[in-house]
């Protein structure tokens, strides 16, 4: 018998030097796996326990990963969204 754990792909973000990012995930990548962020970053992927993170570094959003997934899914991108002033 096992204890299976099930991870929905669509609730993971993958954290990259405290930015979170959005990928989409098609399974769960083996560790050391690149992923391709929404934004066109690279990255190994890793596994820690979310106990393991600082609980006093603040993770902030790629926008350009949130613009990339808001235009996929059809969602409003603000006329003042950061990620247009590039």
């Amino acid at each position: 018998m096992q204890a299976l754990i099930f991870i929905d792909l669509d609730h993971v973000h993958p954290v990259v030097d405290g930015v979170w990012h959005r990928a989409i995930l098609d399974s769960v990548p083996d560790p050391g796996e690149d992923v391709t962020m929404l934004c066109g970053l690279t990255a190994p992927a890793g596994f820690k326990s979310r106990d393991s993170r600082d609980p006093n570094c603040v993770l902030v959003t790629c926008v350009h990963c949130d613009y990339q997934y808001r235009r996929a899914n059809g969602f409003p991108i603000p006329p003042n969204h950061p990620a247009l002033s590039r």
